[in-house]
């Protein structure tokens, strides 16, 4: 078996590859009792640089252990999934980013879109107020098709 120093496997540095001991997602094939030094395996390279990748584009370490426990299939849906997750956040922070800068430079943008729709007509319940703020105590029932206005009082 060839074992590598710590200093020169993969590329990552001694306290990553510490943690990732520490959590099991790359144990090293090796531990000298006396000093505690880590040796690692030729076969450990491809882990090794799933993890670091998987690092690089933002995978938390749990998720990282999840992957690292399926087969390959399942590992690429499961990075697909946490990708897609990824750039819908990422594409939220960019829009409330262009809307701050706006708003710091001066422009006062509607932040969230209006969207008029329209729905059926429907029975609406009005409650008449006279101008002085009083009630009149009368609830009018407006048909869908007439104006509240033109409707038969209701006596409550």
């Amino acid at each position: 078996m060839d074992l590598m120093g710590i200093g020169e496997f993969a590329r990552l540095s001694p306290k990553a590859l510490r943690l990732y001991d520490e959590l099991g997602l790359l144990p090293p094939a090796r531990v000298d009792l006396d000093s505690g030094y880590r040796w690692y395996a030729c076969r450990q390279l491809d882990q090794a640089r799933l993890v670091a990748s998987l690092r690089q584009i933002g995978v938390p370490l749990a998720q990282i252990k999840v992957i690292l426990g399926l087969d390959a299939h399942a590992a690429a849906r499961e990075v697909a999934a946490y990708w897609t997750g990824a750039e819908a956040g990422h594409a939220d922070r960019r829009a409330l980013a262009g809307y701050l800068v706006d708003r710091l430079n001066g422009k006062r943008p509607v932040m969230y879109e209006i969207a008029v729709r329209d729905i059926p007509a429907r029975s609406v319940l009005i409650r008449s107020t006279m101008s002085s703020g009083t009630s009149t105590g009368a609830l009018t029932q407006a048909p869908p098709n007439e104006p509240a206005g033109r409707s038969n009082a209701l006596a409550r």
